[in-house]
């Protein structure tokens, strides 16, 4: 079922709800993004909060980049800038024009300075029911 969240900052991201969600999370969301992030040789990287979940129809707004994504940019105890590496599972395949050649996830990334800080993966809804049939 299509849900709403009243909490979610963005007015344009669709909720789809599941009864067994976390089935769905631990089954075919976490090995789909470890796998696209251990191709990419990145070892630290956290999904950001369902609330602060966003679209390209938002990019109107640039303090929302600093509240949801650059948060958490700190300095190591050297004075080196660490950048950790955020992320959102998509169901809009418009907001991901790209695909990982030996993943075929599609996806897109957002950089600063050229180095990707935010990555949007996408997931469809038939890769999401094809995982729920397998496992009846």
């Amino acid at each position: 079922m299509i849900s709403e969240n009243q909490a979610a900052q963005s007015s344009y991201v669709a909720y789809l709800q599941f009864k067994d969600s976390e089935r769905i999370r631990i089954g075919l969301i976490e090995p789909l993004v470890k796998s696209f992030f251990s191709e990419r040789k990145i070892e630290n990287y956290k999904e950001i909060s369902v609330n602060s979940e966003i679209s390209d129809l938002d990019f109107k707004s640039v303090k929302y980049f600093y509240k949801n994504i650059f948060d958490e940019i700190k300095k190591d105890g050297e004075g080196k800038i660490i950048l950790p590496v955020r992320y959102c599972i998509t169901l809009d395949k418009n907001n991901c024009s790209k695909q990982c050649e030996i993943t075929k996830i599609r996806y897109d990334e957002i950089t600063l300075n050229i180095k990707p800080v935010f990555y949007f993966i996408y997931l469809s809804i038939d890769e999401i029911f094809s995982f729920l049939r397998e496992r009846i």
